[in-house]
């Protein structure tokens, strides 16, 4: 059968309009599909809305404290650590005209602990360090001085309380108790008090298990030197710290 030019015209313009009219339909079904694939992403950014600490919680053991990161930044939570550097001790007399103070470069090592509640740090340590300093007199009827040169080996344990104004940065404070290693020409008090005043930073990235601290140790105790005069203990101290932190 022969097929009218006409008719052939109309059903190549019919056809395209066919299809036309499907494509919404197929756009329709596959809207879900799209819609499903997307929603692993914003349940994903949930997940991790949720991770991150919120200041208005209570923070559990463990967690990292809002605005810091690394292990420092680990709140209700304790770890070791070593301690070594080098201290600059002097030892003013009173009671003797005619003398003068020297510093002395001494060292000190030993071990803490450090336990972070919050913004607030407390740090016993146990340390073995060397005080003393040096100190010169006038010889009598000469004008020679005479060095003296004291050499105080301490067991010390202080303890530290520390506040945090920022994240890395504890400022402390606190008493320290030392006794006294019997040597040569060492102090003639066994016990040694003082207030240890300082600031503990904490590094971050790759150097997270290393911290400075820096701090000045003002003695209390008056240690006989003669029957006329007494001595006291200073010193200051910069510190090495590696911290054992737990995994």
């Amino acid at each position: 059968m022969r097929i009218h030019p006409l008719v052939v015209c109309l059903l190549s313009a019919c056809l395209p309009l066919a299809a036309l009219a499907q494509n919404p339909a197929d756009s329709t079904a596959t809207t879900p599909a799209m819609s499903a694939t997307a929603t692993p992403v914003s349940v994903s950014s949930q997940t991790m809305a949720a991770d991150a600490p919120d200041p208005s919680t209570k923070l559990k053991k463990g967690q990292i404290a809002p605005g810091g990161y690394g292990p420092s930044a680990r709140v209700f939570d304790g770890h070791f650590g070593f301690k070594i550097g080098p201290s600059l001790t002097e030892a003013p007399i009173d009671g003797v005209s005619g003398t003068f103070v020297k510093r002395k470069l001494d060292f000190h090592l030993g071990f803490l602990y450090r336990y972070r509640f919050y913004k607030f740090v407390i740090q016993p340590e146990l340390l073995y360090q060397i005080k003393g300093g040096t100190y010169q007199q006038l010889a009598i009827g000469s004008s020679n001085r005479i060095t003296t040169e004291n050499n105080f080996n301490y067991v010390s344990i202080p303890i530290m309380l520390g506040y945090m104004p920022t994240e890395g940065l504890t400022l402390q404070a606190g008493p320290e108790f030392s006794f006294a290693v019997k040597t040569t020409n060492g102090p003639q008090t066994n016990r040694d008090t003082g207030i240890a005043v300082g600031v503990h930073y904490d590094f971050l990235d790759m150097l997270d298990k290393f911290s400075l601290n820096l701090r000045y140790v003002y003695g209390l105790t008056k240690i006989p030197e003669t029957i006329n005069s007494t001595l006291q203990n200073r010193a200051f101290q910069v510190s090495l710290v590696y911290n054992f932190y737990k995994k």
